[in-house]
């Protein structure tokens, strides 16, 4: 059952984006964060992931590092239980190795690079909200938890959603204009097992 709701969201993935290639390779990048779900992620699986994201040819990603920290945001023990941070960065300083930094790395916007990814750890009966600016053209949005049983729900400017089967949420946005800005915000349920759940977002930005 599980692998017939993931074929479906993957299949979801590539119907919706601007082209079938660049929203399969979400779908890619979708599938490689639900297969870190692991008590405790393994330093092989995530050496992994960094050399399959930076293969020559892939599509580079940055750290959407931008939006700094929510004041409700968890930060303490068991935190940020993907990795996907040190991932991000990791596969990022492959892609761009030899480039200068100008202090501007981190960035969803930077020329070029059109997906992006962050983790995030969200309190239990908390809400945090984040805002992202510059982006150009159709958005899309996948919140991966690390527990695929955790209740949330995310919201995306006016656009709101629940958690699939899976545990995850897709959101598309139409044609965004540069001068435009994207807020998101996760809810974790008071009612949710752990005292906090680790989130990872991933975002498609087209820059036209």
């Amino acid at each position: 059952m599980k692998r017939i709701i993931l074929f479906l969201l993957l299949t979801a993935l590539c119907l919706q984006g601007p082209s079938a290639q660049e929203a399969s390779h979400l779908s890619s990048l979708v599938k490689d964060v639900i297969a870190l779900r692991k008590t405790k992620v393994s330093k092989t699986a995530l050496n992994q992931t960094v050399l399959r994201w930076s293969e020559a040819g892939k599509p580079k990603i940055t750290l959407m590092d931008e939006i700094g920290r929510a004041a409700d945001e968890y930060r303490g023990a068991g935190a940020n239980k993907f990795k996907m941070n040190q991932v991000v960065t990791f596969v990022y300083d492959r892609q761009n190795r030899g480039l200068v930094s100008k202090g501007e790395f981190f960035n969803s916007t930077e020329k070029g690079i059109f997906y992006s990814a962050i983790e995030k750890t969200v309190p239990r009966g908390k809400t945090v909200s984040y805002t992202l600016t510059s982006h150009l053209g159709p958005q899309e949005f996948a919140f991966i938890p690390f527990n695929p049983k955790a209740r949330y729900s995310v919201a995306v400017n006016d656009k709101s959603s629940t958690p699939d089967n899976e545990g995850i949420v897709l959101i598309s946005l139409g044609r965004v204009a540069l001068q435009d800005s994207i807020t998101f915000s996760i809810s974790l349920a008071p009612d949710n097992v752990a005292e906090q759940e680790s989130f990872t977002i991933l975002n498609y930005n087209p820059q036209k």
